[in-house]
């Protein structure tokens, strides 16, 4: 399976990092759904031995079921990410070009992937581990790095994987919004662990190195009418594809519930339902026996210091695929702030 981000395993996204407060739930919304709500507040792992805590600023949903986005509560530090107010055109993923690309990767002008510093999406499920199903857990955070790649300054973003409670995968994924709004996808690294400790790089590719080919994440206006598109093209892997499956769903998850649902099949597998303002809110497999599933639990937009801290962390992870992936990321540039 190509690696990819905001979808299944295996994904590329960087080392150890955990959320070291107690993230806050949001109830659904009385009546909206047939979904059971989930509050009360939730405890995070037990960091393992080379992770950072972070400083978070819990925010309630930003589009609630039925309404208008929320914003954070005074004096919160943090704000909701912004939700593109115009529509750009689609991108063809054939025809790469770095022009299309400003200066800024991270606009957080694609409604349906905010990337923007600090936007961190916290979604929780189950994995089947051999004969076991354990818990998952996946935080999802837009750093304040950049590193370019072929032409194209992109943001990198962190993408942790927790299953029954310990480190198990981590990944960094380099995106890139263009000047339409469309995200795109241009290289990943992932490391794997045992008992918190760093066994191997499980994956790495870059766009224009070895056969590596960008693709689109997320078009910035997605219908069902988009023709299927692709995401990424990895060395050694193939093309993961994308199709638009429906439109205007309404889905309840244990953050909130939601209208306007956009589901997308990716590499033909899997579902990921997207909420406008939001991003990906639930994952699932769209046929036989579950091997994933995901459904979101907190969205958060990080403190100055949460936000160093992990951003940190992502750096660490780059410099150390130079090593561990010398053959992709020996010649690439290094990473550096947004």
């Amino acid at each position: 399976m190509v690696n990819r981000a905001m979808s299944s395993r295996p994904r590329a996204i960087a080392t150890a990092a955990v959320l070291g407060s107690v993230v806050l739930l949001a109830a659904c919304s009385s009546g909206s759904s047939t979904s059971s709500p989930t509050s009360g507040p939730l405890t995070t792992e037990v960091p393992p031995p080379n992770s950072v805590a972070t400083s978070v600023v819990t925010l309630p949903p930003t589009v609630p079921a039925g309404g208008a986005a929320t914003t954070a509560p005074a004096g919160a530090a943090g704000t909701a990410p912004p939700v593109a107010t115009s529509v750009g055109a689609n991108a063809d993923p054939s025809s790469f070009d770095p022009s299309a690309f400003g200066d800024n990767p991270a606009r957080g002008s694609n409604q349906w992937f905010p990337l923007t510093p600090g936007y961190q999406s916290v979604r929780e499920g189950g994995v089947n581990k051999g004969s076991r199903r354990l818990p998952h857990r996946r935080v999802f955070t837009v750093t304040n790095m950049s590193k370019v790649i072929d032409g194209v300054k992109t943001v990198m973003v962190l993408d942790q994987d927790f299953d029954g409670g310990e480190l198990a995968e981590q990944a960094i994924d380099y995106l890139a919004e263009d000047t339409q709004g469309n995200v795109w996808y241009l290289g990943s690294y992932t490391e794997a662990y045992e008992g918190g400790q760093f066994v191997q790089a499980n994956d790495a590719w870059l766009t224009g190195v070895n056969g590596g080919k960008a693709g689109v994440l997320m078009m910035t206006d997605p219908t069902t009418d988009t023709p299927k598109y692709a995401q990424a093209t990895v060395p050694g892997e193939g093309t993961a594809k994308a199709e638009v499956k429906k439109t205007g769903e309404s889905i309840c998850v244990p953050f909130n519930c939601y209208q306007g649902v956009l589901v997308i099949e990716e590499d033909g597998s899997e579902l990921t339902y997207y909420a406008s303002g939001v991003g990906g809110i639930k994952l699932e497999p769209e046929s036989g026996n579950p091997q994933e599933t995901e459904q979101l639990i907190n969205l958060t937009q990080l403190s100055t210091e949460g936000l160093n801290e992990l951003s940190a962390e992502a750096k660490m992870l780059d410099d150390h695929a130079h090593t561990e992936a010398e053959g992709v990321f020996g010649s690439s540039a290094a990473a550096l702030p947004l």
